[in-house]
């Protein structure tokens, strides 16, 4: 049944038998229906799925666990990312990182993880597991960025992050791989080397920037890199932190304040994989190889449906009383709607994706390898 699509997509599949890649389709088809990554739920939509299959009730938990032995999973899901993200045939030039966590028993779970932005939309094209609570250390980002620069061609991207995510090494990486940056920065963040400058010190910059709508800018060294430091006042109005800190390799001082603003999209998506999505905290294994396989998976189920927002959605919005702006229903909500349409039998999933199966062979799209 799968074969003519499994033809079709052979090159984004190496050496992959065609049952392992058959077996995936009706693992993230289940997903899809039933909004869970637990392996004792997703087995009760397998007679759904295979309803022309003479099939064992007992055989079906047995079928996903054997999926999940796959060898090499690591390399499956670069192929998995490879085959789905091939969807987007556009230009991206926003990057955003951060990490999400949990517990699975007592194994914590630490997704480093980088997105891209489409349409406003993050989208995750790389991730590791850390094994640890806390915040990445600057070694393990750069980790992340050397590995995802062997899939992707990111330089010339303006990357986003939050504060946490700071380190002179970490910089000076970035300025060497040719990814530009905005990141936030706590107060009092490069102090010296920012007073060290010339122009206003560090504490006129402070004065200033409470008088000034856009706030102030100003270029410093660091490490052997030329940076700006943004100085703006917090339009929340906290009293904690009357000022937000920004540091960035560009130059244009509403340009920095304007996209680290979309940096937030990344906790939407964080949001969408967990409790408004797919419950990915129902995970029960404990091998980092089989967490990975699941969640490019997930990855793959989320940018389907974003697919189908984008080509089928509505773009209702509903206007606040501050006159603020948002969509009724969510990409993600209308996307998975209209996916779930597509995959109420493995038959007629397979049949969705040979549907597109031409545009994931002739790409546009960022992907080099």
């Amino acid at each position: 049944m799968a074969k003519p699509l499994f033809t079709k997509c052979r090159r984004f599949f190496p050496d992959l038998p065609e049952h392992i890649f058959r077996n995936l389709l009706l693992v993230c088809s289940a997903i899809v229906l039933a909004r869970t990554t637990n392996l004792n739920v997703l087995k009760d939509y397998l007679p759904q799925l295979l309803a022309n299959e003479q099939t064992k009730a007992d055989s079906h938990y047995k079928r996903l666990i054997r999926f999940f032995r796959v060898p090499k999973p690591n390399r499956l899901v670069i192929c998995i990312l490879q085959f789905v993200f091939r969807l987007f045939q556009s230009r991206i030039t926003h990057l955003i990182l951060d990490a999400t966590t949990w517990r699975v028993g007592k194994k914590p779970i630490h997704l480093l993880t980088l997105c891209i932005l489409y349409r406003d939309t993050a989208i995750p094209i790389y991730w590791i597991q850390l094994h640890k609570k806390g915040h990445s250390s600057e070694v393990e980002r750069q980790q992340l960025m050397t590995e995802a620069l062997h899939y992707y061609r990111l330089q010339g991207k303006i990357l986003l992050a939050d504060r946490e995510y700071m380190g002179e090494k970490w910089i000076r990486y970035l300025h060497l791989a040719g990814i530009d940056f905005v990141i936030r920065l706590s107060e009092g963040c490069y102090r010296l080397a920012i007073s060290a400058a010339p122009g206003p010190a560090y504490s006129k910059l402070i004065r200033q920037a409470y008088h000034r709508k856009r706030g102030v800018i100003k270029q410093f060294i660091l490490n052997g890199c030329t940076l700006s430091i943004v100085m703006l006042k917090n339009p929340k109005n906290e009293p904690n932190e009357p000022l937000l800190y920004f540091i960035s390799s560009l130059t244009h001082k509403v340009k920095i304040t304007e996209v680290y603003r979309r940096r937030w999209r990344i906790e939407t998506y964080f949001k969408q994989l967990k409790t408004q999505g797919f419950n990915i905290e129902d995970l029960n294994f404990k091998d980092d190889g089989k967490i990975m396989l699941l969640i490019a998976i997930v990855v793959m189920a989320y940018v389907l449906s974003l697919k189908e927002a984008f080509e089928n959605g509505s773009l209702k919005q509903k206007v606040y009383r501050n006159g603020n702006r948002a969509m009724s229903v969510s990409f993600f909500r209308q996307g998975i709607t209209c996916l779930r349409g597509h995959v109420q039998s493995l038959t007629m999933f397979v049949r969705y994706l040979e549907s597109i199966a031409q545009t994931l062979l002739t790409p546009q799209w960022m992907y080099v390898q």
